[in-house]
């Protein structure tokens, strides 16, 4: 187990069209991943049982949580609640980048899938 992790020695993957991700630490109740989102790019409104809580290393994003359209700015922290429906999207011509901690463990992120429940399009 490392104890100091360092993101640029880790591989990313492929999470969905526009986004990679990378899950920097893995512990007994959490998973953590820096998602970098290209321009223009968008995900579908989806629920996941996972809480998710994280912070903006960059750029900048719309999270629709619950609803509500939340601009995501560099420094902004967010929380999205465990089954709450919510969605993404990078609307600028710069990429976006987050630190996300994810509880309970994400198994789909260990195993490089990125498995939730689509409810919706993105209506961005």
């Amino acid at each position: 187990m490392a104890f100091v992790i360092n993101p640029d020695e880790v591989e990313g993957w492929a999470l969905h069209e526009g986004i990679e991700g990378k899950v920097v630490a893995n512990g007994e109740n959490m998973t953590t991943l820096i998602t970098t989102w290209a321009p223009k790019t968008p995900f579908d409104v989806h629920i996941h049982p996972h809480e998710q809580i994280g912070i903006c290393l960059e750029g900048e994003a719309v999270f629709t949580i619950d609803g509500d359209d939340l601009v995501v700015k560099k420094g902004d922290v967010y929380h999205i609640p465990s089954n709450v429906p919510h969605a993404e999207r990078n609307d600028t011509d710069e990429p976006a980048v987050f630190f996300e901690c994810f509880s309970p463990v994400r198994e789909d992120l260990l195993r490089e899938k990125f498995e939730q429940k689509i409810v919706g399009p993105n209506k961005g």
